[in-house]
């Protein structure tokens, strides 16, 4: 039985990392209010050549998936969604990434395609900062 669950869990180990997305508002952002982790939010478009890039290669490397599953809460919106939030970020450009705290402050946007390089380092970057907002927070 122990070899059993001994082989199943390195299975599991060895499976890529996938981003467990959001696709509801209300329940990301409740999400991250109960467990201090800023909001990642993803807005993409179907017909968006660099969203579909980022989709399969910078949010599909296991690394990056990691650290946002972690780290994040992440919520992937349609840019067509008639949304207050999108208008009120002034969402024009596809795909678009942005870090709220759970103060509701945005900490970062990033327009455009990213790697996954790049990404992890500004995610890696963003970490401490939002860590010290939680801290303020009694969190």
């Amino acid at each position: 039985m122990l070899v059993l669950l001994a082989t199943a869990g390195a299975a599991v180990a060895d499976e890529p990392a996938e981003v467990v997305w959001h696709t509801d508002l209300m329940t990301a952002w409740s999400t991250t209010c109960r467990e201090g982790r800023p909001l990642l939010l993803f807005v993409t478009r179907d017909d968006c050549h660099f969203c579909t890039k980022m989709k399969a290669g910078t949010y599909a490397d296991p690394a990056v998936a990691d650290m946002i599953n972690r780290g994040f809460v992440p919520l992937v919106l349609d840019g067509r969604a008639k949304l207050p939030l999108l208008a009120e970020l002034k969402v024009n450009l596809y795909p678009s990434t942005f870090i709220i705290s759970p103060q509701a402050v945005v900490l970062a946007r990033y327009h455009g395609y990213v790697s996954p390089d790049e990404l992890a380092r500004r995610l890696a970057a963003l970490r401490p900062a939002a860590d010290v907002a939680n801290m303020a927070q009694g969190r």
